[in-house]
């Protein structure tokens, strides 16, 4: 088990380890998941390797756009 500390902003630091595990690095997205044992911290994979594999299915412009238009109307 790996242990970091909390800063005065609430930020702490993933160790390098399994940052290297989960392919996370400088500007990666991650999801916060409260759970019976506590807070599940998971890596959330980038939208664009996402469109990249469905490009077979249709253009990569029109699922983004789709997807926009899905989070903006889940938002209001």
């Amino acid at each position: 088990m790996a242990y970091s500390k909390l800063t005065k902003k609430g930020q702490v630091t993933i160790p390098s380890h399994l940052r290297k595990r989960y392919g996370m690095q400088e500007g990666s997205t991650v999801a916060f998941e409260e759970s019976s044992n506590g807070i599940i911290v998971k890596p959330v994979p980038d939208i664009a390797d996402s469109a990249g594999r469905l490009s077979r299915y249709a253009k990569v412009e029109d699922v983004l756009d789709d997807l926009i238009k899905s989070r903006k109307k889940e938002f209001r």
